[in-house]
């Protein structure tokens, strides 16, 4: 996935950025266990602009630590964590 005015922290695992496509913000958390792949999180215009904060880094860790079950999750570049929907949202990049 392409986001406009990406910003990341590389420190943390994650980026941040605007998708035309999907009309959101998103956060993107690396998972790097075996395999490197990203979840994709919805986040807020205020939280976007929140970047290099320690509240939007507790954002992050959070949405990490609760990976496919939390509320703003999107979909993920690992197949096998995604439902019908999500599959479908995926396919589209």
């Amino acid at each position: 996935m392409q986001l406009e005015n990406e910003k990341i922290n590389r420190n943390k695992y994650y980026s941040i950025g605007y998708s035309p496509e999907l009309d959101k913000y998103v956060l993107a958390c690396a998972v790097t266990w075996i395999a490197w792949y990203n979840r994709y999180y919805e986040i807020s215009y205020e939280e976007y602009n929140s970047f290099g904060s320690a509240k939007l880094d507790e954002i992050a860790d959070t949405l990490y630590k609760q990976g496919c079950n939390s509320e703003r999750f999107l979909f993920s570049e690992k197949k096998e964590e995604n439902n019908q929907k999500q599959l479908e949202l995926w396919s589209k990049f």
